[in-house]
């Protein structure tokens, strides 16, 4: 259960650094798929580094590419929601971004504690 909790914390952190980029890139007219990317790249780099140092208690460095193979299925699994919602219903773009962003979470938790950081 502390996982979990300190997973949605430093989710709270990662979201609002990695949708600040997203939003600000989409109000500077980039299209919601390339702000998107952008956004989870930088999301990622900060999600590791965060979730290494408290919520796996990770002191491994080869669990970084384990790490980014996870995020990018997370990621792709975003970006299929993302698609679907946006460009396929017309959803908002901002809306679709938040659907899409509670598929990559969830994703990137379960693929953290399984398959990253499994002890």
């Amino acid at each position: 259960m502390k996982q979990i909790v300190l997973y949605c914390l430093v989710g709270a952190i990662n979201t609002f650094i990695g949708f600040g980029v997203i939003f600000t890139l989409m109000a500077l007219g980039v299209i919601a798929e390339v702000a998107n990317f952008i956004g989870y790249c930088v999301g990622i780099i900060v999600s590791f580094i965060l979730n290494a140092r408290f919520t796996f208690d990770a002191r491994r460095n080869h669990a970084f590419l384990r790490f980014c193979l996870a995020m990018g299925i997370s990621y792709l699994l975003n970006l299929l929601v993302l698609v679907v919602c946006y460009r396929v219903f017309s959803m908002n773009a901002y809306i679709a971004q938040i659907f899409s962003g509670v598929v990559y979470t969830t994703s990137g938790f379960l693929l953290s504690k399984y398959f990253v950081f499994k002890k």
